[in-house]
């Protein structure tokens, strides 16, 4: 048996534990991460962060970086933040009232066009790779400071999808816990129906009978973290704080839904404010159709106008707990879409320049970073990759950069990315915060 267990890939054994728990136990909670296959000034005052991924390659040119009057900007009009020389998209109205509360960049730039491989790079500072899955953001948080909760999980992903690389080679036990809908909160965190909870009980003691001879014989470091795992999570089961992630519970539910939005990033927003409101450190929201290769105009007003109302009313709501600066949000993509608008209406995949935005944190608001050129095609200064937006992140955390963590395979690696001194060989720190961001 032992050899069979050895000749099971990382997959293949997760697939086998999930079967087991689903058995044995009739629940189906499991981290996320590892589904795909092997294919200082300002710094600190953060101690949660809300990052919203839009997913598919959100258009700068239509949210972050208008051009408008110009061959390239299309039908975009500029709305007024309030500083000279600074407009965001016409789609962006709620977010330009709130210019001093946030901070742009304009001079994102990514190594990729592939959607894959673009939000690979934005969530772990490196590029894929087939034999290692590097961790994302909220599990180098835990693994740098600490669970924060004894109960909640340090981590949430609310809408992502299969491909997210979680935990990565941190394994399940760094996992982020995956919310599939914000209305539905933790899907299947009671046993079936059918299954009592004396019945539970039992079968939890059986298992945990033929688990204590099998832990005994496989002794590793992935046995351990499943244990863990599963330790955890019937500690979330047999909490009150399960409700922390039940939306309807929310004080004002309807009137919130008002504000926010009665959209899925709108209700990603409102239950991220309510896990680090509870003591969650990392919330990732991920916010899909933003792929606009047809009709861009026709769809950027809704999609555009659900992420404005849903990000102004969270800094609305985290300024009036006493969260804001507690709390940084950042905005992140794979990458940016083509200057050139295609003969479908749209715009097509373009990684040399894209935006992000910044909130909280310790962030200084009011102010943009970097630049594109006249049309949105280019870099024209201080370019900033997935890696520095990472240690930005990072920094406004106090999470340490320098630190070599090293994976299960004996490879050292940083929370934002390094690479090797070629005369020491030494390991450097790869990405940077951009720091102007914090002054």
């Amino acid at each position: 048996m032992k050899e069979q267990l050895h000749k099971l890939d990382q997959l293949s054994r997760r697939q086998f534990v999930a079967r087991a728990a689903k058995t044995a136990l009739g629940v189906s909670i499991l981290p996320l991460g590892a589904a795909r296959t092997a294919k200082a000034a300002g710094g600190g005052k953060a101690e949660h962060c809300i990052f919203f991924y839009m997913s598919g390659g959100m258009t700068h040119m239509e949210t972050f970086d208008p051009k408008p009057g110009t061959e390239t900007g299309g039908k975009t009009k500029g709305i007024s933040t309030g500083v000279a020389g600074v407009e965001l998209a016409e789609f962006m109205p709620e977010l330009a009232k709130r210019f001093k509360d946030i901070a742009i960049v304009r001079s994102m730039t990514q190594k990729t066009g592939d959607h894959r491989g673009g939000s690979y790079w934005m969530r772990t500072s490196y590029e894929p790779r087939a034999t290692i899955i590097h961790p994302s953001m909220g599990p180098w948080a835990q693994r740098l400071q600490g669970k924060m909760h004894d109960t909640l999980p340090d981590s949430v992903v609310i809408g992502g999808g299969g491909e997210h690389p979680g935990a990565g080679f941190f394994g399940p036990a760094l996992a982020p816990l995956p919310i599939g809908d914000p209305d539905r909160g933790v899907q299947n965190a009671r046993p079936y129906s059918g299954v009592t909870d004396d019945l539970f009980k039992k079968r939890y003691d059986l298992m945990e009978t033929f688990d204590d001879a099998f832990r005994r014989k496989f002794k590793n470091d992935e046995v351990s973290a499943y244990t863990q795992f599963y330790e955890e999570t019937l500690k979330l089961m047999n909490s009150k704080d399960l409700e922390t992630f039940d939306l309807a519970k929310e004080p004002d539910y309807e009137k919130k839904v008002q504000r926010y939005g009665n959209t899925r990033v709108g209700k990603g927003a409102m239950l991220a404010k309510r896990l680090v409101t509870s003591g969650v450190r990392f919330v990732e929201v991920v916010s899909g159709g933003w792929d606009m290769h047809n009709d861009l105009w026709g769809s950027i007003p809704m999609t555009g106008g659900q992420l404005d109302q849903a990000l102004a009313s969270l800094i609305d709501d985290l300024k009036a707990d006493g969260l804001f600066e507690k709390t940084i949000i950042a905005v992140g993509t794979e990458f940016g879409r083509t200057p050139i608008i295609n003969a479908n209406g749209g715009r097509d995949h373009h990684p040399r320049v894209f935006s992000t935005m910044f909130a909280g944190g310790g962030i200084v608001g009011g102010q943009v970073y970097g630049a594109s050129d006249a049309k949105g095609i280019a870099v024209a200064e201080n370019p900033v990759e997935a890696k520095d937006f990472n240690a930005t992140i990072a920094h406004a955390m106090g999470l340490d950069l320098n630190q070599v963590v090293y994976s299960p395979s004996g490879r050292p690696f940083l929370v934002a990315g390094h690479t090797r001194d070629p005369q020491t060989d030494e390991i450097i720190t790869e990405g940077h915060p951009i720091m102007p961001l914090f002054s």
